[in-house]
């Protein structure tokens, strides 16, 4: 890009990026396609898109339109100017209860707007499997339509009107009810009139989803409307910038039929029976796809209810029913019509179901949460799928085409012709009901035998499609995929057709060229990710060991396919894109930049050095969020480790990381003169040469040092054990001999785990937590001379420190594997009990991560504090007497609590406390992340991140305790709010009796 054409786009006053860190970061989208563009741009107004746009085509630049960056066929990617629409344009205004309407801009994502639409009853009825990141202006650019497409029709049947930015730059409003771009749409009527009788040769009725390119057949029927047009055009005719859309009314009830089934041509021939009911939904999930769900925490639940593990299948169908009620409220489109479902309700549509005798098994579902456990495994089925382990993945490619249902037991049969003597398995998913399988072959793409395969696949699926007089892009888009057999599709007086539109719309071929009609610079095999082109090199030896599913690094990294799960603002991955909202602060982002520097994309030509590496990896939060969400079990805390690892062993440690390597060091010495140490932590000079120095942030404040460290007020309060004295001695057999009741019953030995922060700087939680156990019967010991776990190495990447760390403990705890138990005579493994998550974290993960011998044995004895002592109330509910007291706790959970476990036990053992009423907050991490909220450079980003948990604690009612079992959640709480948060072993200690 010349210094010419970069000073046109930014005069134009739009906020515009053209460093190579932006220039990588869009170089790819969710395909397997890279282009990367001249830079980026990010409008605020129609103003500012009309005059970048404008600019654009001054300067001889094309013009990539961009919502979320989700598309599987390269459609979001481009040589020219991206215009990313998705990050100010989000408001939703002018809701019209009466006209059943509302207005969105581009960037608005699907999930937001049914979150503004549910409590007044409505919602937008196409509901694409990524409604958590998919824009309603990429919604529209598709002509989406996803799984309840048999009652809603597509995206195009409910937009009232558009906004758009033309190449000249002009901004127009069309629809039905607008005059403007009168001559235009006179031209392209006469047009598509005289191609009538070829589009009713090549297009059959029947199909329910969309054809390839621009909607002229819907245009056909209500001329005087070009939204119709633009639904569908991929940003190849203009730029969408807002729209005013119809909107549905809920349903009054939904149920759910779930059949399992021993083949997928059972499943498809069963859809064809199915289609009388008239569901409003018919999912197919076959077996690649269902396999991926095994040992994921976040699809166990689903797993468990559908009994997946004890009555495994080959095939299930998804059957949705739903009742609207009155004639009034239902929603009729062109693609899809309700009336025929006022005549049986949604019980006795499901008993019909129910009676229908094919299948090996059905499971009817009327609990909404229920409900949503099944679709939650078929809204992640693209990522699932593409997360097997190693280089060959389920590819789409084919994954768009249609057929009428009717004919799908005939086409799948033909799809697995042409599967079968190429020796290929492919993965079966998606709208059954809509004649819409997402077919994903499963090709090494880095192997030139299977990308020959590739290109035979495609080429005979898309005659195939042909035969069947179907469509080859029926809801993800044309893109760089499928361009080339639109001639063939469409044939050459319909392609003209459309060439002859986009002429009108963009002559000077601005927006998005090469897409939909054939130019020679795309291919379905060209423009390929690089890392498929070239193998990804290292210049490092990994160390870690990846145990949880890929066991390499690179395998690992090529998990992220580009789905943009990470880009959603729930739940608790990513953090800091939730924050910010920045491309790079989310998984992905991260995960693009690390394979930009790989391949030495990046400035420097350093691949373990350089601005766009310290973007992605310092601003990692390494909570492990992405490892359970992202469902491709991406795990940016082990890659940037990995990374930092490499960084500096061959650059070796800076100072300020090999201080904050050894806070555990910095406690021993704390307290050992904590009346000298602690007022030098609040000392300006001294805190203000710390920032000048290290970087640590003087308006962060330091965790003071106790007068009494907790292993110490342990051994002092302590008195001797019965133990067996040729038993090995690791431990320091010692119980707390607290003023509390006795306890109902003894029990066998548990070890303490008493972490950095218990030790040296909140003590009063150790005692709690041993008061608690002494109460239920335990002999409470601690490890005698054990270490920092290392998660404060792990976390700077010293994994060296870290691995000394984590071999000492473990040798420590194998030592006292097993012993005779003084209430028992048998052999028992002694369970070790931890009250810091990222320190339990730390022994059940990372310590197999580091290939630690024995670390395995050890996982397996190791709880957090809250979750052993549930554990044991749920069998003995009376082990503990509490008292009575009336009150609200709210529970903030550690992020890397979350990402092993579900928290939702924290709210039931609050709630066993007599009188508590419990809430698990919808938070994400808290932003203080160990050192990172410490950090000067930081501490802002760290801050931003903690609002949406400062939001949930804000909403509380007055006087609501609040419970977090991390430290650093403690902290962060206690510098940004007047609340002083507890420790769940703090909660129950003051409830015992």
């Amino acid at each position: 890009m010349t210094s010419a054409q970069e000073r046109k786009i930014r005069q134009t006053g739009c906020h515009a990026r053209f460093d190579n860190l932006t220039r990588q970061l869009y170089a790819t989208d969710a395909s397997i396609y890279q282009i990367e563009p001249v830079g980026v741009a990010f409008p605020k107004s129609a103003q500012q898109a009309s005059a970048v746009i404008r600019a654009a085509a001054d300067a001889n630049l094309s013009v990539t339109p961009r919502g979320a960056g989700t598309s599987l066929v390269g459609n979001a990617v481009g040589e020219g100017l991206i215009v990313e629409f998705s990050r100010y344009n989000r408001h939703v205004t002018d809701l019209d209860l009466e006209k059943h309407s509302v207005r969105v801009g581009a960037g608005v994502v699907l999930d937001q707007l049914n979150d503004f639409l549910r409590p007044h009853g409505f919602s937008f009825g196409p509901d694409v499997a990524t409604s958590s990141r998919a824009t309603l202006g990429g919604m529209i650019a598709n002509n989406s339509s996803g799984a309840r497409c048999p009652i809603y029709g597509t995206t195009a049947d409910h937009v009232l009107s558009l906004e758009i930015v033309m190449a000249d730059g002009r901004v127009e409003t069309i629809g039905p009810m607008h005059e403007s771009m009168r001559a235009e749409r006179a031209k392209i009527e006469n047009l598509i009139r005289a191609a009538s009788n070829e589009m009713a040769e090549r297009w059959p009725p029947g199909l329910i989803k969309r054809w390839p390119g621009y909607g002229i057949e819907k245009f056909l029927r209500a001329p005087k409307d070009l939204t119709n047009i633009l639904a569908g055009s991929e940003g190849t005719l203009a730029a969408i910038f807002s729209a005013e859309l119809k909107i549905s009314p809920l349903p009054h009830e939904k149920g759910l039929g779930v059949i399992f089934f021993a083949s997928v041509g059972e499943a498809m021939q069963a859809t064809v029976e199915l289609l009388d009911l008239k569901p409003a939904a018919i999912e197919h999930i076959d077996r690649p796809l269902l396999d991926q769900t095994k040992g994921q925490l976040h699809f166990q639940a689903a797993r468990d209810l559908l009994e997946l593990d004890t009555q495994p299948c080959e095939s299930i169908l998804i059957v949705e029913f739903y009742d609207f009620g009155t004639a009034r409220t239902r929603p009729r489109f062109e693609s899809g019509d309700m009336s025929p479902h006022s005549k049986s309700s949604v019980a006795e549509k499901l008993s019909l179901l129910q009676s229908k005798n094919f299948g090996l098994r059905k499971k009817i579902l009327t609990d909404p949460a229920h409900m949503n456990l099944v679709w939650s495994v078929r809204k992640s089925g693209l990522s699932l799928l593409t997360g097997c382990i190693g280089p060959a993945k389920p590819v789409a490619f084919i994954e768009d085409a249609a057929v009428r249902p009717a004919q799908l037991p005939e086409y799948v049969r033909g799809l697995q012709s042409i599967m079968k003597p190429l020796g290929l398995e492919a993965s079966y998913y998606g709208h059954a009901a809509s004649g819409l399988l997402h077919v994903r072959p499963v090709l090494d793409l880095h192997s030139a035998a299977d990308l020959k395969k590739f290109r035979q696949v495609a080429d005979e699926t898309s005659a195939l499609v042909r035969q069947f007089k179907g469509s080859l892009s029926a809801e993800h888009g044309v893109g760089i995929a499928r361009t080339e057999y639109m001639r063939d599709q469409l044939g050459d007086e319909l392609l003209g057709v459309m060439r002859e539109i986009k002429h009108t719309f963009d002559p000077k071929n601005i927006f998005n060229p090469g897409k939909i009609f054939a130019d020679g610079r795309h291919r379905i095999d060209n423009h390929l990710r690089e890392n498929f082109n070239r193998p990804l090199e290292f210049p490092f030896q990994p160390l870690l060991a990846f145990v949880f599913k890929d066991r390499s690094f690179v395998g690992n990294l090529e998990q992220c396919n580009g789905c943009g799960g990470c880009l959603k603002h729930s739940d608790i991955m990513c953090p800091t894109f939730m924050a910010t909202g920045e491309e790079i602060m989310s998984t992905r982002g991260r995960a693009n930049i690390m394979r930009a520097a790989l391949e030495m994309r990046v400035n420097g030509h350093d691949s373990l050095k350089s601005e766009e590496l310290d973007a992605a990896l310092t601003n990692c939060l390494s909570c492990k969020g992405c490892t359970p969400e992202c469902p491709s079990n991406v795990n940016l805390a082990l890659l940037k480790a990995e990374m930092l690892y490499a960084r500096w062993r061959r650059d070796g440690l800076p100072l300020r990381e090999r201080i904050l390597s050894n806070v555990d060091l910095l406690g021993r010495i704390g307290c050992a003169m904590p009346a000298v140490a602690n007022p030098i932590l609040t000392f300006k000079p001294f805190r203000a040469l710390m920032e000048s120095a290290l970087g640590i942030s003087a308006r962060r404040s330091l965790p003071y040092y106790a007068r009494e460290r907790f292993d110490k007020w342990f051994n002092r309060y302590a008195v001797a054990g019965g133990v067996d004295p040729g038993r090995r001695t690791a431990v320091s057999d010692r119980g707390y001999n607290g003023a509390h009741k006795v306890p109902l019953q003894k029990r066998d030995h548990v070890i303490l785990w008493d972490d950095t922060f218990v030790r040296y700087h909140e003590p009063h939680i150790g005692i709690a937590a041993v008061k608690v156990l002494e109460a239920l019967g335990f002999e409470v010991s601690l490890v005698k001379n054990r270490r920092c776990c290392g998660r404060p190495a792990f976390s700077q990447g010293n994994l060296d420190a870290a691995a000394k760390l984590g071999k000492h403990n473990i040798d420590l705890v194998n030592a006292s594997t097993s012993h005779v138990s003084p209430f028992s005579s048998r052999l028992s493994a002694t369970p070790i009990l931890f009250l810091e998550p990222s320190c339990w974290s730390m022994f059940v993960e990372d310590y197999r991560e580091l290939k630690i011998e024995g670390a395995d044995d050890v996982a397996k004895r190791c709880f957090l504090f809250e979750n052993f002592v549930d554990d044991l109330l749920a069998q003995e509910p009376d082990a503990l007497r509490f008292n009575l007291r009336p009150t609200t706790i709210a529970i903030h959970p550690h992020c890397h609590a979350k990402s092993i476990m579900n928290p939702a036990f924290m709210g039931r053992l609050a709630e066993r406390l007599p009188g508590r009423k419990a809430t698990v907050l919808d938070t994400a991490c808290c932003g203080m992340a160990g050192a990172f909220g410490a950090l000067a450079d930081k501490y802002d980003l760290s801050v931003q991140v903690a609002q949406r948990l400062l939001d949930n604690i804000d909403n509380q009612p007055a006087g609501t305790e609040i419970i977090a079992s991390g430290t650093s959640c403690r902290h962060q709480i206690t510098d940004l709010t007047n609340i002083h948060a507890k420790h769940m072993a703090e909660l129950i200690a003051e409830a015992i009796v």
